[in-house]
């Protein structure tokens, strides 16, 4: 995927690469010492998400490096099972 600023991914939504939709971008996590990203955080759709760690709080966390590509919507690899 070509570079994107982490800030233009919030609220943006998220959709496996096999066409499970999966919610909206709400944060990112980072790497302080490196400024990788580690994470996008996202507020859940109400379908089942299966696959995917989650926070404390219910968002479901997604490592950046399953990111593929950023059109209509941000495209992921889906969780491996």
């Amino acid at each position: 995927m070509d570079s994107v600023l982490a800030s233009s991914l919030s609220g943006c939504n998220v959709m496996t690469t096999d066409g499970a939709e999966l919610g909206t971008v709400e944060n990112v996590t980072m790497d302080p010492s490196t400024g990788a990203l580690e994470h996008l955080r996202l507020d859940p759709n109400d379908r089942a998400t299966s696959g995917f760690d989650r926070a404390e709080d219910g968002q479901l966390l997604v490592p950046a490096h399953r990111v593929e590509a950023k059109k209509d919507y941000l495209l992921v690899s889906p969780p491996r099972q």
